[in-house]
């Protein structure tokens, strides 16, 4: 007998141990997770106090067109200059020119070769033009003087001089990338001796602290870079932000759409204040650019993933939820255009953990459910 009491007495020891080691959250979501209509998960209010629990309804709104894409941190300060290529060629780095070397506005940083440009040098042929020029509105003038040209050549001769001075870039000829700011060269990003266009980004100068971040667009989308003026960038770590939200932006100095040298990708650059992350981080970037109005979207916090299939939590009525399958058409890193649901759906914007346990506690086969 005294045997038999003590099994009895360990069992129920064991049971209370059981009990006791299930989480508040679990014991809370399994007393709710009672439903009297097939489909149907009860979730009561006083239950899901214990989660960051918001319902939203869903309504038309706008939402940016987002591509996404592979970036990277090229290195961790903030007022930045990019040191582009006045003309189409190959580069050649001035001598000393290393990365952390302290620099003038204005200094030479390199010099672009454009005799290996397919077609020949086109400012070499907008300089031909202006001398041209020059020399037609002297002739005209002289014509003119002793009138014996119309007020309308000398007028066109005017205007063929002025266009040609605007097509003559005196900088191109000479072929010299120049520093745009003061400060240290915090970047070099291509090689000595690689091709670029016009406009191409060579080096960055930088000032003062912050994080330079590189994102390399697929060419593909050469339209939509054009439209693209921030992003969200998420980090491994778990690090997540959107570049205006950090007081960063697009920099001005990047060329909308120009192909690198291998014609695959087009960088872009970001400035943040501080990225959290350290010069080489990958991330990946939900680059955005122009506006859709009138879409359906909810928060990314909102989705449940299970087996490759996104659903949303729809309130029926009060402590009553269905979950409901959507189609994700489109994210920009904090929202998801959806389809799938009709617009005014009540729908569980946060708190998606508490749901789901309650799911998986219903779910659980008689027997086994976690009410102790």
């Amino acid at each position: 007998m005294r045997f038999c009491r003590y099994i009895m007495f360990t069992a129920a020891a064991a049971l209370a141990v059981s009990c006791h080691n299930h989480s508040a959250e679990e014991h809370a979501a399994a007393e709710a997770g009672h439903h009297d209509e097939p489909g149907i998960i009860e979730l009561h209010d006083h239950v899901t106090e214990h989660f960051d629990f918001a319902l939203d309804t869903l309504a038309p709104g706008d939402f940016h067109a987002v591509v996404r894409a592979s970036g990277m941190v090229v290195r961790a300060s903030a007022d930045n200059g990019i040191v582009a290529a006045p003309a189409a060629g190959t580069v050649t780095f001035a001598p000393g020119m290393s990365v952390g070397r302290d620099i003038a506005k204005g200094s030479v940083v390199a010099t672009i070769n454009t005799t290996a440009v397919a077609g020949g040098d086109a400012n070499a042929a907008a300089r031909a033009r202006l001398e041209a020029a020059e020399a037609e509105l002297a002739r005209i003038e002289a014509l003119a003087a002793d009138k014996l040209a119309t007020r309308a050549e000398l007028l066109a001769a005017r205007a063929e001089l002025a266009s040609a001075r605007a097509a003559y870039s005196p900088h191109a000829s000479a072929g010299r990338a120049v520093a745009p700011i003061a400060g240290t060269l915090s970047s070099v990003l291509v090689a000595e001796g690689a091709y670029v266009n016009v406009g191409d980004p060579i080096a960055t100068v930088s000032k003062g602290a912050g994080t330079l971040l590189r994102v390399d667009l697929p060419s593909r989308y050469f339209k939509e870079a054009k439209t693209i003026g921030d992003m969200v960038a998420d980090f491994p770590s778990g690090v997540k932000f959107k570049v205006s939200a950090r007081g960063g932006r697009r920099l001005s100095g990047t060329p909308a759409g120009a192909p690198d040298a291998g014609g695959a990708y087009i960088p872009l650059y970001f400035s943040v204040s501080d990225a959290d992350a350290a010069t080489g981080a990958p991330f990946t970037a939900h680059l955005i650019g122009a506006a859709e109005q009138g879409v359906l979207t909810v928060p990314e916090s909102a989705l449940s993933e299970q087996q490759g299939q996104f659903f949303i939590y729809r309130q029926e009525k009060p402590e009553h939820y269905e979950k409901v399958p959507v189609t994700v058409l489109a994210t920009d890193g904090e929202r998801a255009r959806i389809s799938g649901v009709p617009a005014g759906t009540v729908y569980v914007a946060k708190g998606v953990t508490a749901v789901r346990l309650a799911e998986t506690s219903s779910a659980a086969p008689e027997g086994h459910s976690h009410n102790h």
